[in-house]
């Protein structure tokens, strides 16, 4: 429990980090943010499966890959999160 949490919080800081640090990688329109958010629940998908598919190797092996490969799609789909958010409030805030 506490690595998930751990985990879930560091991805939380490094996308917040991200955001803040490279502002001209935020999509331009609400619509490019949906793409994007979208790509963003699939990567999840996708490395959430590659885990699964690999329970049960030893255990560098899977920290290894979930590190290398969970971690990178948490932070992307965090940051696409970040992204709706800042968007849906630019769409709300306009009129």
């Amino acid at each position: 429990m506490g690595y998930t949490l751990t985990l879930t919080l560091g991805a939380g800081l490094l996308a917040i980090w991200l955001d803040t640090r490279f502002p001209g990688l935020r999509p331009k329109t609400a619509a490019q943010g949906l793409i994007h958010a979208a790509v963003g629940v699939f990567t999840m998908f996708g490395a959430a499966g590659l885990l699964e598919l690999i329970y049960g190797v030893p255990q560098w092996e899977f920290l290894t890959v979930l590190l290398s490969v969970f971690l990178p799609a948490l932070v992307y789909a965090l940051v696409t999160a970040l992204w709706m958010l800042r968007a849906l409030a630019n769409l709300t805030f306009a009129r």
